[in-house]
């Protein structure tokens, strides 16, 4: 191995970065690093929010639910669960890459 051969842990971290968006932190506006920090957070509450109301739901739904009905029942809260935060993870990812470009986002 030489000198310019990169060892798979910073292969591995470079491919990291890139998806998470740092690469380019280092050209980012403070504006703009601020706004990613913002949206971020925002996008946590939003989903643990979100976590917050299932368990919820669970909870009411094993109260009022015949004990038979309950796994279907689950499984289904399971499912909107994750389809919204998916949709919320996407939001963010949409969001961040506008501040990103420099667009209000």
């Amino acid at each position: 191995m030489g000198e310019g051969m990169k060892s798979a842990l910073e292969l591995a971290m470079e491919r990291a970065r890139k998806l998470q968006g740092g690469e380019d932190e280092g050209r980012l506006s403070d504006a703009q690093k601020q706004r990613i920090a913002e949206l971020r957070k925002e996008y946590e509450a939003k989903i643990a929010e979100k976590e917050i109301m299932l368990a919820s739901n669970l909870q009411k739904m094993r109260r009022r639910t015949p004990p038979e009905e309950i796994p279907t029942k689950a499984q289904e809260l399971q499912r909107e669960f994750q389809e919204a935060k998916a949709a919320l993870q996407r939001e963010k990812e949409e969001k961040i890459a506008a501040a990103r470009r420099g667009e209000g986002g």
